[in-house]
């Protein structure tokens, strides 16, 4: 629930986020639009009187335009209105749009806008009266309407019908931040609803390992308590033989314990690099044949060993390769059918030793092979207790992948499911 929770705080701040940047992209837009559109309508009051002017000489024959009285105050737009007014009541003479053309496109080159516009005549209401070409269309941008007359009955508009490459070179920069705003807020989304997720997965693992660990201490803890009961009760003190075999009991189970506990803190020593490691040469030839002999007299199943060693020595701590390898041996012999068959090998690649571990046990599935390394990560742990297989703690397989990790090695593994599973240890061949 806890877990839910923040995932949807997260979902809802992506959103939000998203939201806010596409509002203020928005307004970004539509403000560089303005302002294209005010550095386009700030230039046809220009043309608009170099239009006039000409005309007015053209039409007037000389004659002076008398316009104080018409004007109403002396700046450019009302000049121009004022002009064109008396132009059109005196000398019938109406705005050459073709001219007032030539004069918007000289303007617009000089300030660096697009030059691909069309001029509109326009009635007071905004109807399109006339126009230079067909080229204006509903997408195209227009500017305000610039009047002709005193009473406002008509006016000059101007429509650039392609401002989109100006306001791509603006904008995309913009863009650009946008998106990869939009991404690395994504990539941190993603990373900490897998976060959320893996941390899910690590409790529901410690509660295996918890559940595991207490199991599986129970049984030898009672075997110890027990058998300190009775050698306590003397009931067998006038009985050796029985009393001996007690006593191996309660050994045998102490050591087993100790040796997980052992394992727990060695982990935990290499996990924080704090366990220095004893680096030599060693042979692996009589440390092979010991585990192999050992992990025969431990079960009662048949086991036929395969060695095969093509490079016998290595250079290692031998305690932890030792404790290594025999974790391997002691899955393949765990995870195993009645006839158990193992090969032990060597190989030898440019920087590594390659001691290899193949069994003809039940093998891994593709989901379980990319979590077995992980602390407390055992395969299908769940499964396998229901299937009445062996029970353990985890941290065989881990232990593995972190001895190797401070020889500066790894450990790989193949496997099919029921066919077989092959670990593979590279061992550096030099510091």
């Amino acid at each position: 629930m806890q877990k839910n929770k923040y995932k949807y705080v997260s979902v809802a701040a992506m959103v939000a986020v998203m939201l806010l940047l596409g509002l203020y992209m928005w307004m970004t837009y539509r403000s560089a639009v303005r302002d294209i559109a005010e550095r386009a309508g700030n230039q046809l009051p220009w043309a608009m009187f170099y239009e006039s002017y000409h005309r007015a000489d053209m039409v007037s024959k000389g004659d002076t335009l008398s316009l104080p009285e018409l004007r109403g105050d002396l700046s450019l737009v009302s000049s121009v209105e004022g002009m064109n007014d008396v132009l059109s009541r005196r000398y019938h003479s109406e705005v050459s749009l073709d001219t007032l053309a030539q004069y918007m496109d000289s303007l617009l080159s000089v300030v660096g806008l697009n030059r691909d516009f069309t001029l509109l005549e326009v009635d007071g209401m905004g109807n399109i009266l006339r126009k230079n070409n067909a080229q204006e269309t509903a997408t195209s941008l227009k500017t305000r309407v610039f009047s002709t007359r005193r009473d406002q009955s008509r006016g000059i508009q101007l429509a650039l019908n392609n401002p989109y490459p100006e306001l791509a070179r603006r904008l995309s920069p913009l863009f650009v931040a946008s998106a990869i705003i939009l991404i690395l807020f994504g990539a941190i989304l993603l990373r900490l609803l897998r976060y959320l997720d893996e941390q899910k997965m690590m409790a529901d693992l410690r509660n295996d390992f918890s559940y595991a660990m207490v199991h599986d201490m129970k049984s030898p803890l009672s075997s110890i308590i027990m058998g300190a009961r009775f050698l306590h009760s003397g009931k067998v003190d006038d009985k050796p033989q029985i009393k001996e075999k007690y006593y191996t009991i309660i050994e045998s189970e102490a050591e087993h314990l100790l040796a997980l506990v052992n394992k727990l803190l060695t982990i935990s020593k290499l996990e924080n690099k704090k366990l220095i490691l004893n680096k030599q040469r060693i042979n692996l030839e009589p440390i092979i044949d010991d585990i192999v002999e050992k992990a025969k007299a431990k079960t009662e199943k048949n086991i036929d060993f395969t060695v095969d060693l093509l490079k016998h020595h290595v250079l290692a701590d031998e305690q932890y390769l030792t404790e290594a390898i025999s974790n391997l041996i002691d899955n393949a012999i765990k995870y195993s059918k009645d006839e158990i068959s193992i090969s032990i090998t060597t190989q030898v690649s440019d920087k590594y030793v390659l001691l290899k571990v193949r069994d003809n046990g039940i093998g891994i599935s593709k989901e379980d092979q990319r979590v077995i390394f992980d602390k407390f990560g055992r395969a299908a742990v769940h499964e396998q207790n229901r299937k009445g297989g062996v029970s353990g703690f985890g941290l065989g397989l881990n232990y593995v992948d972190q001895v190797m990790q401070a020889h500066g090695g790894k450990v790989t593994v193949q496997s099919e499911k029921d066919q077989y599973s092959e670990f593979t240890l590279f061992i550096p061949k030099s510091v």
